[in-house]
């Protein structure tokens, strides 16, 4: 079994997803482990312990998160080394998508299907978490999927001569579970890594200077390459 965290990105032209794929039971000692990084924090830089950090906002240099002033370089150094921590999180995996914002659905549709081809991949099955926000849309997806989910041979046609076939989602365990994602710290560092692929695809000066256009790298060792073959880093795109 797999817990699997689902958040995403935006600004007025993309939306970027990340998921975040974590064994059962290594759940708890990479669970350990994020905490003892807050607890880094809060000893270094008086980041609250229990306090959301929401990837935006963060890089910006808003909200009150600390007993100090925490300035925007060091907000940035921290923002890449939360991604470092991510990725050396036990038995994690990562699948990102980026496609313009009007395709949001159609973006969690095609994570959807990479998400339940990679459990089949693991012989497992996967328990859905998600950021409040869009339960109704995302659920009934789900529920679709689950019966009818037609998808087109890469081919042109299956060996049976028809362009789609009905593969349903097999692999996802009852309808999403959505939390808020200040009380989920798991929530908070996919959110860190779909702003990391947003602002790669869309660079903006103002978080360039501090090396944030580049911190999706540090993702790179539990990216899920063969979830879009013919992108380098696995990027789910149009």
């Amino acid at each position: 079994m797999h817990i699997i965290y689902i958040d995403d990105s935006r600004d007025e032209k993309l939306v970027t997803f990340s998921t975040l794929m974590i064994q059962a039971d290594n759940w708890l000692p990479a669970f350990q482990m994020v905490r003892d990084f807050r607890r880094e924090l809060k000893q270094n830089y008086g980041i609250y312990v229990y306090k959301e950090l929401h990837a935006w906002k963060f890089v910006s240099g808003r909200g009150k998160i600390s007993d100090r002033v925490v300035t925007k370089f060091e907000r940035s150094e921290i923002f890449k080394e939360a991604l470092r921590r991510t990725a050396r999180l036990p038995s994690a995996e990562m699948l990102t998508a980026a496609f313009p914002r009007g395709a949001l659905l159609t973006a969690f549709e095609r994570l959807l299907n990479r998400l339940n081809r990679s459990l089949q991949n693991h012989n497992s099955y996967g328990f859905l978490v998600s950021d409040e926000g869009s339960e109704g849309a995302y659920t009934r997806l789900v529920r679709k999927m689950a019966v009818y989910n037609p998808i087109a041979s890469r081919f042109g046609v299956w060996l049976d001569g028809q362009p789609f076939k009905n593969i349903p989602l097999d692999r996802l365990v009852e309808d999403i579970f959505f939390k808020k994602s200040s009380q989920s710290y798991f929530l908070q560092l996919v959110d860190f890594a779909a702003y990391a692929l947003l602002r790669r695809e869309r660079p903006i000066a103002s978080k360039t200077k501090y090396g944030i256009d580049v911190a999706f790298y540090a993702l790179d060792p539990i990216l899920n390459k063969m979830a879009s073959p013919r992108d380098r880093y696995g990027i789910i795109q149009p």
